[in-house]
């Protein structure tokens, strides 16, 4: 399972296409820098990185007014991208420091759907029809549309169950009590007693499927974490000498929320810690192996898109 890389081992987990239209901003992704000996352009390196910075914080809308009110529910994730991308030139300033060849990477994880975004208050388009009795894991906020970009227009307390009418992606819409309809992201939401299946992660069979037991090795399955019967991570490259264990939340027979996993193997172990969604990493991650090394990786649904071992 979870390929180890040599970039220090780590595992790196597969989704699936997005069939959804992809919308970038005004300046799209940010180029990096390359230096064939950056000791005699440390100056310019460190500002060129500065403007990179500044470029990252500009890059929050569309090249038109037009799209900026047609693509709206992009704007607020643009912003948090553009934070994303000023955190990754900020580790790139190291490289400032080096000798010889130098390679600032680009910030490629500006992005946007517009099925996810352009969706109007209490459901509209992309919402496909559900009706399945519902119960909060946790105290919840529940928003206007199928997205955090979206208002807050109330929660649910721990243990509260809802009527589930409609599914946005990852994103369930619900009844109110008092009429009308939120949304709610399936993490924080499980069936209630006979109604077990749960909206599943796109491209994922219900289940899930396929498993990886009786598997070929080298096989992208689902595979059965050791200490949660039950509960599977997507593993792109199975490999059947490596067990893996997770601390966080199971839904629907697939590892969700924030936990720690730990993958060992023949000769080695690792562990990570960060955010699953559908069973794969998504967000930040912090891996460390027993060999002592570290690395920082930022997934979105188990692509990644950017590592550093600045740890």
């Amino acid at each position: 399972m979870f390929r180890v890389c040599a970039a220090l081992a780590a595992a790196v987990l597969i989704s699936a296409p997005a069939s959804a239209k992809e919308l970038k901003p005004k300046f799209g992704n940010i180029d990096g820098v390359y230096y064939s000996d950056v000791a005699e352009n440390r100056e310019a390196c460190r500002q060129a990185i500065q403007n990179k910075i500044a470029l990252c914080r500009q890059n929050t809308n569309f090249e038109s007014n037009t799209k900026n009110r047609k693509y709206k529910g992009c704007l607020p994730i643009f912003r948090r991208q553009s934070q994303s991308c000023v955190v990754h030139f900020r580790r790139q300033m190291s490289k400032c420091n080096l000798s010889g060849a130098a390679r600032i990477t680009d910030f490629t994880g500006f992005s946007c759907e517009a099925t996810r975004t352009v969706v109007e208050d209490g459901g509209g388009p992309g919402v496909a029809p559900l009706d399945r009795r519902m119960q909060a894991r946790t105290r919840v906020n529940l928003r206007a549309g199928p997205g955090t970009n979206y208002r807050v227009v109330g929660s649910l307390a721990a243990g509260q169950a809802v009527q589930a009418t409609g599914r946005a992606g990852d994103w369930l819409r619900i009844a109110l009590p008092g009429g009308g309809t939120a949304f709610v992201h399936w993490d924080f939401m499980v069936a209630m007693a006979g109604q077990e299946r749960q909206p599943q992660d796109r491209g994922t069979a219900a289940g899930p499927s396929p498993k990886c037991a009786g598997m070929s090795e080298g096989a992208k399955c689902w595979k059965e974490i050791a200490n949660r019967r039950g509960c599977h991570i997507w593993d792109f490259h199975l490999r059947h000498n490596q067990t893996v264990t997770w601390s966080g939340a199971c839904s629907g027979g697939i590892a969700v929320g924030r936990g720690t996993f730990s993958l060992r193997w023949d000769d080695g172990s690792a562990t990570g810690t960060g955010a699953m969604v559908g069973g794969r990493r998504h967000g930040w991650w912090v891996f460390r192996f027993a060999s002592g090394g570290c690395l920082t990786a930022r997934y979105n649904r188990g692509k990644e898109l950017e590592n550093s071992a600045d740890c």
